[in-house]
């Protein structure tokens, strides 16, 4: 596993964005639950997901020396803490407070941001006191919400104190973070000629704003490989000269450059 730095505030960790500048973590699409899902569609699968979520946020909490001694002061679920659609179930109930207590101690606040499958969340912000749910958040100069929507982002620019004895000063919104579309590409080996999924970011541009798309931490499902099919996501429309990260299983991080590189070479 490695940091790659994607701006001076954005460091893109295994499958999760870091601001340390704020010392905030965002991950997103977890889908919770998707097992129970699974069974209902005929699909079975152990149930392992949860603690393969716990296995891998523990190895990106090690890699930024995260711990109860040393929390973030955020952790943020972009979206799709749950999997199914409606109220939720008693598997999800339990499997949602388990991940919830788990990462407790590492994050003064885990806020939850709503995503298409998540329905009402303000029971988890009632049972526990450093847990809060909202459609989108502002975190140093970005615009975070989980893309499932256009929302207008906040108009008011943020009040930083001052750094390195310079004068306090603004931040306008300069990114835009979603998740939602759970990026994925296909690879093909040029020894073997298979052809393995892998999820990645995607970095673009919306309108005048940078834009990153988070890949699903759900370790279940790849994710929609973009060499077959088409975003869903309004912020996606025009997405051949996007930026493609792959991420490797161990967290590994690589510059595939422009979607339309990969499209080309199939």
């Amino acid at each position: 596993m490695g940091i790659l730095v994607l701006a001076p505030q954005l460091h893109l960790v295994d499958l999760a964005l870091f601001v340390p500048q704020a010392r905030v973590l965002v991950i997103a699409d977890l889908h919770l639950g998707i097992e129970e899902a699974l069974r209902h569609e005929g699909v079975f699968v152990p149930r392992r997901h949860l603690a393969q979520i716990q296995q891998r946020l523990a190895r990106i909490f090690q890699e930024l020396q995260i711990s109860p001694q040393a929390p973030l002061s955020r952790l943020i679920i972009n979206g799709d803490l749950r999997h199914r659609f409606g109220p939720l179930s008693k598997t999800e109930t339990q499997e949602t407070r388990q991940f919830l207590h788990f990462v407790r101690p590492f994050a003064r606040q885990i806020l939850l941001i709503t995503g298409n499958h998540d329905g009402d969340l303000s029971r988890l912000q009632r049972e526990l006191p450093n847990v809060i749910v909202t459609q989108a958040h502002r975190e140093e100069n970005c615009w975070i919400l989980h893309g499932d929507e256009a929302l207008t982002p906040d108009p008011s620019p943020v009040t930083h104190s001052r750094e390195r004895g310079g004068k306090a000063g603004v931040r306008a919104i300069t990114w835009i973070v979603i998740g939602h579309e759970h990026p994925a590409v296909s690879l093909k080996d040029p020894v073997t000629q298979r052809v393995e999924v892998y999820k990645c970011f995607l970095v673009g541009r919306y309108k005048s704003e940078h834009l990153l798309v988070l890949p699903s931490f759900n370790q279940l499902v790849r994710g929609s490989d973009l060499t077959k099919e088409v975003p869903l996501s309004p912020y996606l429309k025009e997405i051949e000269d996007f930026s493609v990260y792959p991420v490797s299983d161990d967290g590994v991080i690589y510059d595939f450059g422009p979607l339309r590189r990969l499209l080309a070479a199939l």
